[in-house]
Formats: structure tokens, sequence, C-alpha cells
């Protein structure tokens, strides 16, 4: 059986590989930096001292596998990158988050990522087709295509030394929310920005915060509830696929109207969003243009209800059938991936 290493700083990237390692058959073992596995905790600098150090103390492991692939972020790669000519596996690099996460001063590091298009036992794989954008800006070139989440998780533990408290699972996650119209997302908008429940309310709808641990939970908490809103902060969000697949419509700002929200002091959108990035953004991709319920105004959210409840059982169909299409297609690009 193929042998697969992930290293990631970023539980949810690491539960859905999981199922898609699980789909393919792949042996798979996890390595999350936030329970101080390989790395110490928020270890986001690596420098070719420290990169070079961890591979020492790992590298006869390292070599135990067949593929090791990295993600959010991507200078974990550096670990494999600076010692290729003692590497035996193959390299997968899922570029998650900007391939330069907290590394855009290190030209060493852009240069080595560039060089390692070349070799024929790496590969770097971009989660949405921004990241191949901001690489490009950066003088990096990533032509490979784009591999995004599938956004579904499986109900067992990444590894033995899991540890949920560790990644904020140890509190109050929901279970107390009786349900109503509409599920808020938790994030700065919708909380710091502006008090989107509130705002909510004010309509005359019920809303709560959307609270949950992990893609069992928000299974459990989507059944209570008509709709998600949510006022976007990244190019791609994990929510966005497990919606797709739970099956919880969405209403969310038109690109428009995100746009002119984006000008407002105090809305934040990771890497800056632009005019001709905005549709690469996957709460508009090919997916969501055929169920989601888009607003060009915060006063049109109780009309987009009546929407959602009156066609329910259609969107939710049609949510049903993109999942099924996406899980096959992106099931497919890893077969093809990892050679299997």
């Amino acid at each position: 059986m193929t042998k697969v290493l992930h290293l990631s700083h970023h539980y949810g990237c690491l539960k859905d590989h999981q199922y898609v390692c699980d789909q393919l058959g792949l042996e798979l073992t996890n390595k999350l930096t936030i329970w101080n596995q390989i790395l110490e905790r928020d270890t986001y600098v690596i420098t070719k001292e420290i990169a070079d150090r961890v591979w020492q103390e790992n590298k006869d492991y390292f070599n135990s596998f067949d593929y090791i692939i990295t993600s959010d972020t991507a200078p974990l790669s550096r670990i494999f990158l600076e010692n290729m000519d003692e590497f035996d596996a193959k390299l997968i690099v899922w570029v998650c988050n900007r391939f330069n996460y907290e590394m855009t001063q290190d030209k060493e590091y852009h240069t080595l990522l560039n060089e390692s298009a070349k070799l024929d036992n790496v590969a770097l794989v971009p989660y949405t087709e921004f990241e191949k954008t901001w690489a490009l800006v950066h003088g990096v070139n990533i032509s490979a295509d784009v591999i995004r989440p599938i956004g579904v998780s499986l109900d067992k533990p990444l590894s033995e030394e899991e540890s949920l408290d560790l990644i904020g699972f140890g509190g109050d996650y929901g279970e107390e929310l009786e349900g109503g119209d509409i599920l808020v997302a938790r994030y700065h908008n919708d909380t710091l920005f502006q008090d989107s429940v509130k705002m909510i309310r004010s309509y005359g709808l019920s809303a709560d915060p959307c609270k949950y641990k992990g893609y069992a939970g928000l299974q459990e908490l989507a059944k209570k509830y008509h709709a998600y809103f949510i006022l976007p902060d990244q190019y791609s969000k994990l929510a966005a696929f497990e919606l797709m697949n739970i099956g919880l419509p969405v209403i969310l700002p038109s690109e428009d109207y995100l746009m002119h929200l984006s000008k407002v002091p105090n809305y934040w959108f990771g890497s800056g969003l632009y005019k001709d990035t905005v549709s690469t953004c996957e709460w508009y991709n090919e997916y969501y243009d055929r169920f989601a319920v888009y607003i060009d105004d915060f006063t049109e959210i109780p009309d987009a209800l009546n929407t959602v409840k009156e066609n329910k059982k259609e969107i939710r169909a049609i949510m049903q059938e993109c999942a099924k299409e996406h899980q096959e297609k992106t099931l497919n690009q890893w077969r093809q991936l990892y050679n299997v």
C-alpha cells in the first residue's frame, strides 16, 4: 500500500485530505504542528537552518514514505526542498494560504520553490486559482491544475496523538442552539466589521452565530437552520465546500456588492480583493453559481431567505449534484497525482 505523510499547520486541511486518502486506499500518517509534531507550534518562518535541522532529525522517518504532502503553509516544504539530494520520496506541495506566508522577504525561498517546479519528484499544486495569481506576482510560476478541498471529513481521529483542546475544540460548540432561520459565520466580517446576527434579527428573522466542532458538528447544526450567511474573507474557505456537501443553502453578497463592502473600513479580506480576482473566490465558483442566493444589499436578506424557503428542495438537489460532481473530479485529480 502506498504510504503518505501529510504535514500541515491546519487541522482542516489534514481532515479534508484524510477523506481523500481513505477513498483512494492510501496509508496515511498525519502530523499537525499545533500538536508540536515534527515542528514546534506556530513555526511559520522556515529558514534554511530550521529546514536542515528538522530534516537531519527526521530524515530516516521521512524517507520511509512514498509521498510527502505539505499544506497550509507551503514553507513547510522547505524541509524537503533544501535536502533533495537525500530525499527518496515524492513531494506534493498543496499551496494553501499563499505560498510565501510569513516568508515574503526570503528571496532564497522564492528561488528554491521556483526551481523545484522543474523536478520530477515535486508537484506544486494550488488549492485555489488565486494561489497561481499571487505566486506569479511574486515571481514564482505554478502551472499545475488547481485541486480544491473536497469538503468532506471522516468522523475518526487524525492520529493516536490527537488533542482537540489544542485546536480550540474544548468549549461550547453550538449544542445549545435551538435553530431558526439563518446560521451566521463567526469570522471577523460578521462579528467585528459588523454584527451580522444583530442585523439579521433586526429584520424580524432568527439568527445565531455558527459554532461547531468539526465537520460532524456542522452537519448536525445545519439541520436546525434554513440557510447560512457569510461575508467572505478569503479566496478559498473549507466551509464553502463543506456547506455544499452538507446541503445547507448559502446567502451572501454578490461579487459587485462584495467589492463595495471590501472598500469599507475594517472589512477584512485575505491578500486583498481586486476587480480582476474577485471571480476566483470560491464562493462564486461554477458550483455556487448554480445554487447560491446572492444579494446586492443587506435589506435583501429577508427576500433571499424566502427564496430559500420556497425553493429549498430544488436548491438542495442542485447542491447534492454539485457535491457529487466535485467529489468525482477531485478524487480523480488526486488519483492521478498519487498514481493509484
